[in-house]
């Protein structure tokens, strides 16, 4: 006995399979995305956060290292500034009155000095340059008080120095303002000689008048300050 099946019944048949298909792909392809897990909001918030922290750290310490490494390296051309101008000034003789061969020179009081001229500059008022003298006929240690020297783009040195600025000059007279943006130079001479009475030997002696502090100050474009000093003995 032969069962035939209307049009109708076989489309109805290819329908039911063509669905239990298509429910079989779509379970199939569901399976792994129940298996995935995504980053919500608040962890994608929080993960910035972190990142931000960190990145922030990071620049800072790298900011800070790269000044840092630069700071040598202006110190060096300070003391440097300051060195030059201190062994120009050391080469000078005591007084103006000073024998060109050498020898000291007498004061009213405050020194051990006998038999020699008479000192120029008898107290510190009397120190700073003689007349029209300029930094290329300086004879003498306390020409050089209260005088300040600066680089380009500075208008005042020190404070230790009254004085206007005049541009930097190397020791052959070369304006050299440019190579020292930001650099200014402050000079300052004292009679200091008893400074050095506790030096050893302990028998050392020298009266005020004898000895000279030369005082040489320094400042950068970092507002750094570097006092070098040295003395000159009346001889």
């Amino acid at each position: 006995m032969r069962i035939f099946k209307t049009r109708g019944e076989g489309r109805v048949a290819r329908d039911e399979e063509n669905r239990q298909h298509i429910l079989a792909t779509r379970h199939s392809s569901l399976v792994p995305l129940r298996q995935q897990h995504g980053v919500t909001l608040i962890e994608m918030v929080i993960f910035i956060v972190i990142v931000g922290i960190a990145v922030t750290a990071v620049m800072t310490v790298y900011i800070n290292v790269g000044r840092t490494a630069a700071d040598p390296m202006v110190r060096i051309r300070s003391i440097e500034l300051g060195q030059a101008m201190l062994e120009e000034i050391l080469l000078k003789a005591y007084d103006d009155g000073t024998p060109p061969g050498g020898g000291c020179v007498q004061f009213s009081s405050g020194s051990r000095c006998s038999g020699g001229p008479s000192a120029t500059a008898q107290t510190a008022a009397g120190f700073g340059s003689d007349n029209s003298e300029t930094r290329a006929t300086f004879n003498d240690v306390d020409d050089y008080h209260d005088l300040a020297y600066c680089g380009a783009n500075v208008s005042a040195a020190d404070a230790a120095c009254s004085s206007s600025c005049q541009p930097l000059l190397d020791d052959a007279g070369n304006d050299i303002s440019a190579n020292y943006t930001g650099f200014a130079v402050c000079i300052q001479i004292s009679f200091a000689g008893t400074e050095l009475n506790n030096t050893n030997p302990a028998d050392v002696s020298v009266s005020a008048n004898d000895g000279k502090r030369i005082d040489v100050i320094v400042t950068d474009h970092l507002n750094s300050r570097y006092l070098l000093s040295a003395y000159r003995l009346n001889f």
